[in-house]
């Protein structure tokens, strides 16, 4: 794993024209607030440096993080499912992000690379297997109310680990993106609902119900974020068939024996 702050010396050896620099921020700056700036972004970022896809998302253990925004090259966007299983319980095990987080007491916007072997394996698996993900490269920043940002590219396996070429690049316009991503999420704050605090949710459940095992917990929480019973399962590292039997078991404390039914005492804990 590697972090690093932007060096201003090394926007020098990028092998990017100032030309098409100029491009991608006039269109990114168009975009702002617009329902289609995360696929300006990828956009405009491919005609710099190849990226399948992107995420913007929050980095904080403390509480369940939120992603504000991503998109893909292909159209074929699997940054939801990936960060399902990211918010459910990986998040809290993620030590990639450590040595940006620490970069950012010296300064705004910093740097870090992560290749898929570097990642443990639930997280390894859960994600990066799942999809055939190759590696993720990531600019960090911190916003506004403490925020701190990660705008992650990705690659797909099909391609190539990202390179000190294409490093470059991204870091040759890292500052803007960061700026450009945290005004965006400002001025677009009402497109996107905010993600469920699914930990907040899962502890009014098992007070409500303390029969409840901390795996039936797992397994109501996964239900709960729209996870199918292959996605839950790989999230825990559990067969389909255990998933369904915790899920079984969980209804029968509840008393009831629907999906629906487990949302509508979600929505009246929530309410409550």
């Amino acid at each position: 794993m590697n972090a690093w702050s932007l060096d201003d010396t090394a926007s020098a050896h990028a092998s990017v024209h100032p030309r098409p620099v100029d491009g991608f921020m006039s269109h990114l700056i168009d975009a702002l607030g617009e329902p289609d700036f995360g696929h300006s972004l990828i956009a405009r970022l491919n005609d710099l440096v190849e990226v399948d896809f992107f995420s913007v998302y929050q980095l904080d253990v403390r509480e369940t993080p939120r992603m504000f925004l991503s998109s893909s090259r292909s159209g074929h966007d699997v940054s939801n499912d990936c960060f399902r299983s990211y918010q459910k319980r990986l998040h809290t095990q993620d030590h990639t992000f450590d040595g940006a987080k620490a970069l950012l007491r010296e300064g705004p916007v910093a740097m870090t690379y992560a290749h898929q072997s570097h990642f443990a394996p639930p997280h390894r698996a859960a994600i990066y297997s799942r999809h055939g993900i190759q590696d993720r490269l990531s600019v960090v920043c911190r916003a506004d109310g403490g925020l701190v940002l990660a705008t992650n590219f990705y690659r797909f396996e099909r391609q190539p680990m990202f390179g000190s070429s294409d490093v470059d690049a991204i870091q040759l316009v890292a500052r803007s993106v960061a700026a450009c991503v945290t005004k965006h999420i400002s001025l677009a704050a009402g497109l996107r609902p905010p993600a469920p605090d699914i930990g907040a949710l899962t502890r009014e459940l098992a007070a409500s119900c303390p029969r409840l095992t901390a795996r039936e917990l797992d397994v109501c929480a996964g239900l709960l974020l729209g996870r199918t019973y292959d996605g839950i399962a790989a999230d825990l590292g559990l067969s389909v068939a255990t998933v369904k039997t915790y899920r079984a078991r969980a209804y029968d404390k509840l008393g009831i024996n629907f999906r629906s039914q487990l949302f509508g005492i979600a929505s009246r804990l929530v309410q409550s």
